[in-house]
Formats: structure tokens, C-alpha cells, sequence
């Protein structure tokens, strides 16, 4: 148990280092290096239902601290946290519920759909509206419920999709969508954690040392991210995560 509890606050740390430094949520890297890592050190007892449990955690809780940290920006935008914080709650309720149900391999499914869109996301190159601040609320809140959803299956919090289609589809100013968009996740992330503990994906314990960590060492990489070339790094994480949909494809086959 001891050699669990260190391996996680490990996992913990990288993951978290990489979401910073690279600015992708933490969720798309967490889940396949808890799934992963532990059993090339003989610690078999993490299947994908615990592993996702553990990513709504550390999602659950980096999201807060960032939203915390943005609760006086003024680029905070009601119009688009009110109709797409509650589709996403109750798309991530939904998903969270759904995963509970649902075997390991079409869990890794979702995260294999989930991993390649993230890449195809990383270098997606969007022109935002600046002037633009009236929103569809109707399409909003359909698009949201979606995400969460499909985030909530694995514990996501799905603020990786959020960005880009708040910048792509609804041509969002791009500080807006920055500031929002964690709130978002958020609350996205609280329904699929209260979800996810109520039907016992959540391992309370194991779950201390990944989020204790994670929120020591994301700042790290969001310090050290100003000073490296970002393209290289989105390149290198696109292949670690090509890789990691790759392998799980495998598993599933």
C-alpha cells in the first residue's frame, strides 16, 4: 500500500507538471497513467472504473483551485457559465453514471475518442470573435450537456473540448473563454466526482496523494510553460498521448 500511495503522488506530480506546462487538462493525461503505470510496478488493483474515479478526484480539485483563482477576473461571462454549467452538470452526472454501468472496455473506448481528439485539438488554430458577446443559450447548454456527457465517463472535466469550441463554433473572446471555461469544467467536474463517489468509482484513500501533489506541482509547469517553446512540447505530448490511445485500443482489441 505504501508503494501505491508513493507511485500516485508521482503520477500525480507529472500529470500535473505536464498540464501546466503544456495548458491541456490534466484528466486526458492522469486516467492512462494511473491505468498504466501501476502495473509495470506490480500493483494490479486499479482497474479503469478506480482509475477514472481517481481523475474526477484530481480533476474535481485542480478545477477549484483554478477557479478560485479566477473568482474576481472580469472576464468572467454569466451568459456562457449559466446555460453551459448547467448542461455540463448534467451531462457530467450523466456520463459519471453511465461509467459506473459501463464495462472497462468501453470506458477505454471513450477515453481512446476522447485522447485523439485531444491532439487534433492541441494544434487546432482558431480566429476568435472579439466583439461578439450574445450567445445562443439553447446551444449552449445542448453543447455543454454534450461534453459532459462524454467527460464524465472517464472523470473528465472536459475543459480540453470547451476551449476550442467556445473559440471555433460560438467565436467567444479569447479571455473569455480562458477565465470561463475553468469555471465551467468546475462544475462539470463536481458532478461527475459527487457521481463517481456515490457509486463507489471513487477510492478516497488512493485519492489523497494524487491531488495532494497535483495541486503542489501544477503551478510548477504553469511557471515554467512561459519560458519554453510550446509548439515542441504540444508536439512531444501529442505523441505521449497518441501513444497512451494506441495502447488502450490495443487492450480493447
Amino acid at each position: 500500500m505504501a508503494a501505491t500511495v508513493i507511485l500516485l503522488a508521482l503520477i500525480g506530480a507529472v500529470g500535473a507538471f505536464i498540464s501546466g506546462l503544456v495548458g491541456i487538462g490534466g484528466a486526458i493525461i492522469i486516467y492512462p497513467l494511473v491505468l498504466f503505470i501501476p502495473p509495470l510496478f506490480g500493483i494490479n488493483t486499479i482497474n479503469a472504473h478506480t482509475a477514472s474515479g481517481l481523475t474526477a478526484a484530481q480533476v474535481f480539485f485542480s478545477t477549484m483551485s483554478g477557479s478560485y483563482s479566477q473568482r474576481k477576473s472580469p472576464d468572467l461571462n454569466r451568459s456562457i457559465i449559466i446555460p453551459m454549467g448547467a448542461g455540463i452538470l448534467l451531462g457530467s452526472l450523466l456520463g459519471a453514471y453511465s461509467g459506473s454501468l459501463f464495462d472497462a472496455a468501453l470506458i477505454n473506448t471513450v477515453y481512446t475518442f476522447l485522447a485523439l481528439l485531444a491532439v487534433v485539438l492541441m494544434f487546432w488554430k482558431v480566429r476568435p470573435e472579439q466583439t461578439k458577446y450574445r450567445f445562443n443559450a439553447i446551444l449552449l447548454f445542448i453543447t455543454a450537456l454534450i461534453i459532459g456527457y462524454v467527460s464524465g465517463i472517464v472523470g473528465a472535466g472536459g475543459a480540453f473540448i470547451l476551449v476550442p469550441v467556445l473559440l471555433a463554433l460560438f467565436k467567444a473572446p479569447f479571455r473569455t473563454v480562458v477565465t470561463s471555461s475553468i469555471v465551467i469544467a468546475f462544475i462539470s467536474s463536481t458532478g461527475t466526482f459527487l457521481m463517481k463517489s456515490m457509486t463507489g468509482d471513487v477510492d478516497f484513500f488512493l485519492m489523497l496523494p494524487l491531488i495532494i501533489s497535483s495541486l503542489i506541482v501544477a503551478p510548477i509547469g504553469t511557471r515554467m510553460s512561459q519560458k519554453t517553446n510550446q509548439n515542441v512540447l504540444r508536439y512531444i505530448l501529442a505523441v505521449l498521448i497518441a501513444s497512451a490511445a494506441i495502447k488502450m485500443l490495443m487492450e480493447i482489441l
